[in-house]
């Protein structure tokens, strides 16, 4: 059995607020701020098989159809062959 997922994952930073606990009239020190990244890092897509974790693939902007497919062709076939077996079940 191999499991397929894309989910967004925060590389960087939080979705919600941060707070800071820093000396008064310091707030643009450097050592008080926390750097960030637009959209927390991007997306990959996660495959997971009964032996563990496989591929984290990074997804570059919204996935297509060609994109995914690409994914499964050159990642997931070539891994569920040699590993599981011709039988195995993609979901």
């Amino acid at each position: 059995m191999l499991f397929g997922d894309e989910n967004k994952y925060m590389l960087f930073g939080t979705d919600g607020i941060q707070w800071i606990r820093r000396p008064q009239d310091t707030r643009f020190d450097p050592k008080n701020q926390i750097p960030a990244m637009k959209h927390g890092g991007g997306n990959v897509m996660v495959l997971v098989s009964r032996l563990g974790m496989i591929s984290l693939t990074p997804i570059q902007g919204i996935t297509d159809k060609f994109q995914y497919e690409d994914i499964l062709e050159n990642t997931m076939r070539p891994y569920a062959r040699n590993s599981l077996g011709r039988g195995f079940i993609f979901q």
